[in-house]
């Protein structure tokens, strides 16, 4: 059985950092409006039942990495990172699997080169069709929307198939605007996807987001985080998504209209955002702490 601790997790979060400063949170993002709380809740829950992660933007230095990390925050208990540092074979990640806990292997991009945990070619195919379920991937990608995201992946220099891009769990998508008079930089995740296992229709777009008003629109109303199935299950459709449901699009600004599901994620960061817990450590035991006091739903 792997055995990670905590601050090795942190210490893993906070390696991606190249740019200098404190690795942000999803506090500190919830602050700067790249996510709200709703969106924030959704995405925790989501982590905590198991999901791959995919961060995408166009340019660097727009904030996929940053998204990246403060979503790794959140993973459960028990849970353990293995970083993919150079391509691998299939059996490395059985090998280095927990047979019993979440693993999540970590690349720090899917690009042509020879950095640290670059991966690409093969290398990359492999490492997005590996997951399976209790085996999980974390990475960034230059991609601006998921028509460009498929078209990367299932190109030529990687060639991932169809299907191992339908089980490709969480896809969101973020982006650095220059706000008008002062010059400055805010970003912004424009929008969530869930694989949806099924090649027909790869991704559902569960919420995206609004410029003209700067809010958070959701597809999904009743959007619900993956149950963790069997390899088959993860292959062929997710049943999960036969519960989601398809009203009109509504404005997350609308405390009514947060799930009962994820009420309890949405007051516990709330809380935090009071309290200004915000550096990657505290809230890293806060989540910890939650968990371990709302223990429904947090275990393979």
């Amino acid at each position: 059985m792997i055995v990670m601790t905590e601050d090795q997790i942190i210490r893993e979060i906070t390696a991606l950092n190249q740019r200098g400063g404190r690795m942000l949170s999803a506090i500190d993002l919830l602050a700067a409006g790249t996510l709200d709380l709703r969106l924030a809740a959704y995405l925790m829950q989501t982590v905590r039942k198991g999901a791959s992660i995919l961060a995408c933007a166009g340019p660097g230095g727009t904030g996929k990495t940053t998204l990246m990390g403060a979503l790794l925050c959140f993973l459960p208990a028990h849970a353990s990172i293995r970083v993919v540092e150079k391509p691998q074979p299939l059996s490395w990640y059985e090998e280095q699997s927990d047979a019993q806990a979440f693993t999540w292997f970590l690349a720090h991009e899917l690009g042509p080169g020879s950095w640290y945990s670059y991966l690409w070619g093969e290398g990359a195919r492999t490492f997005l069709s590996m997951p399976d379920k209790l085996r999980f991937c974390a990475t960034t990608v230059h991609a601006d929307n998921l028509g460009e995201l498929r078209r990367l992946l299932q190109g030529r220099e990687i060639g991932l198939s169809l299907q191992d891009f339908a089980r490709l769990d969480l896809v969101l998508f973020i982006r650095a605007i220059r706000t008008q008079g002062t010059g400055r930089w805010r970003r912004r995740v424009t929008e969530v996807c869930l694989g949806t296992g099924d090649p027909k229709e790869t991704h559902k777009s569960i919420c995206r987001w609004d410029p003209t008003t700067d809010a958070f629109i959701w597809h999904l109303e009743e959007a619900k985080a993956p149950s963790i199935g069997s390899s088959a299950e993860k292959t062929a459709s997710k049943p999960w998504l036969s519960s989601l449901m398809l009203p009109p699009e509504r404005k997350t600004s609308e405390v009514s209209h947060v799930p009962t599901a994820l009420q309890p994620y949405h007051d516990f960061l709330r809380n935090l955002q009071a309290q200004r817990v915000n550096a990657l450590e505290d809230v890293r035991s806060e989540v910890l702490r939650f968990y371990r006091t709302n223990p429904s739903a947090s275990t393979p």
